[in-house]
């Protein structure tokens, strides 16, 4: 038991178990998006709707990069948004890729970081379920 707050050690919420519960639940909802992640390969598309396309950008012998392109969303240069997601086959878990973030990640708080990847992934998680409810 935490002497801290008296409750279990076994059901606080550890930021960290927070995220990986969240990439598991994106896994789940690119797996009823796009079916069977395994069978998929690189140049693979699905269109999603009226407005998104998905596309396989990469495929190791445990990952698969994705790209979501929302021609429903458009970024300051009035272009498409293009969500890049990673999944770890493995793992059984996805995340909102952002390459920019590991290399000031290791100079970062790691709280920090963690707060970081958890509001990109919560918001990879709204626009999934919003695909979801479209598709």
């Amino acid at each position: 038991m935490n002497l801290n707050t008296g409750i279990p050690h076994s059901i606080e919420h550890d930021p960290f178990d927070q995220l990986m519960d969240l990439y598991e639940q994106n896994y789940i909802l690119i797996r009823r998006l796009l079916g069977d992640l395994r069978r998929l390969t690189p140049g693979d598309e699905f269109t999603l709707g009226f407005s998104v396309v998905a596309r396989v950008t990469e495929r190791g012998r445990f990952t698969l990069e994705l790209a979501f392109t929302d021609h429903e969303i458009l970024d300051s240069r009035q272009r498409p948004v293009t969500l890049r997601v990673r999944v770890y086959l493995d793992a059984r878990s996805a995340e909102l890729h952002d390459p920019r973030h590991p290399a000031s990640c290791l100079q970062a708080d790691r709280t920090e970081c963690n707060r970081a990847r958890q509001s990109r992934n919560r918001m990879l998680q709204r626009w999934l379920l919003a695909r979801l409810r479209h598709h």
